[in-house]
C-alpha cells in the first residue's frame, strides 16, 4: 500500500463499466477477447487524500502464480548483488519508500547519508520491477482510479467489475490484497455480489504485503499507475513509467469520468 496522505473523502460505491478505448480493461472486458481463465487477483491500492488506485496483477490460477513468482525471485535475487544497495529476501519493497530513498536499503550501518546515486538506484529497483513483471509469460497489469474516492469506494467498483467479466464466460477469480486482515469494508464488497452471479470467489485473503512477493509487485504498478495520474512534479522521471512498461494497459482508468 502506497499512501502519499490518507483518502479522507468518501463517495458512494456505484458499478462501473469502463468503456474506453486502449486500456487493460477494455481488452479485459472485450467480448472478442479470449475468455478469461479461473484467474488469481494480487492488488494493492496508492494514492493521497484528492485520488484513490487501484493496481493489479491477473494470473491464470493454473500454475500463473509460481510462474510470475518465479520471475519475481529473479529479479530479487538481482537485488541482493547490488553494490549501491543493503538487500536481503526479508526485506519488504515498498515503492514509494525507494523511489523517496527512504528505508534500511539505503541506510548502511555506519548511519552515513545516502548519495545522490545510491538514491537514483533504488529509484531505478521500481523501474526494473516493472519491466520484469512485463516480461512474465500470462500475466497482465492493469488500474484504475477515481478522483474523490475512498479506497474502499473504488475497491467496491473493482470487484463488480471483475465479477461481471467473469460471469459473462463462465470461469471465476480469486483476490489477494494487501491488508492485515482488519478490513471489514473490503468483505463487504464480496459479499454484496448476487448469490447466483458471483464469480469472485469467497472474501478477499488478506495478507501483509511482506509475506507474498507478488504483493509486493502489485504495489509497484499500483505507484507507478498513481503517479502516471497526479503527476507530481517531484516524480516526473516517472510519469511515464507505467505506459512505457505496459502499453497495452494504456492509462489508468478513471472512474470517475465514467460516473
Amino acid at each position: 500500500m502506497n499512501l502519499d496522505e490518507p483518502c479522507r473523502v468518501r463517495r458512494p460505491a456505484q458499478l462501473i463499466v469502463p468503456m474506453l478505448k486502449g486500456n487493460a480493461f477494455t481488452d479485459f472486458l472485450a467480448p472478442t477477447r479470449q475468455p478469461l481463465p479461473d484467474s488469481l487477483y494480487f492488488l494493492d491500492d496508492s494514492g493521497n487524500s484528492n485520488t484513490s488506485v487501484f493496481g493489479f496483477l491477473r494470473v491464470p490460477q493454473v500454475d500463473g502464480w509460481s510462474t510470475a513468482e518465479a520471475g519475481w525471485t529473479t529479479f530479487l535475487k538481482e537485488l541482493q548483488v547490488n553494490p549501491y544497495i543493503t538487500y536481503t529476501p526479508d526485506y519488504p519493497l515498498h515503492a514509494v519508500d525507494l523511489v523517496a530513498g527512504r528505508g534500511r536499503l539505503l541506510h548502511p550501518i555506519t548511519g552515513a547519508a545516502p548519495t545522490k546515486r545510491q538514491r537514483t538506484e533504488t529509484a531505478n529497483i521500481v523501474l526494473q520491477g516493472l519491466r520484469t513483471l512485463a516480461r512474465v509469460p500470462g500475466l497482465a497489469v492493469g488500474a484504475v482510479h477515481r478522483h474523490g474516492a475512498t479506497r474502499e469506494d473504488l475497491y467496491a467498483d473493482l470487484v463488480d467489475m471483475v465479477n461481471n467479466r467473469h460471469a459473462a464466460v463462465g470461469s471465476s477469480c480469486q483476490f489477494i490484497v494487501d491488508g492485515n486482515g482488519t478490513e471489514k469494508v473490503l468483505r463487504a464488497a464480496h459479499r454484496r455480489l448476487p448469490a447466483d452471479r458471483r464469480h469472485v470467489l469467497g472474501d478477499p485473503l488478506l495478507v501483509p504485503a511482506r509475506r507474498i512477493p507478488l504483493l509486493q509487485a502489485a504495489d509497484f504498478v499500483a505507484y507507478a499507475a498513481h503517479q502516471s495520474v497526479v503527476r507530481l512534479p517531484s516524480r516526473a522521471f516517472m510519469w511515464d513509467w507505467y505506459r512505457q512498461v505496459f502499453p497495452e494497459a494504456g492509462s489508468p482508468i478513471d472512474l470517475g469520468r465514467l460516473l
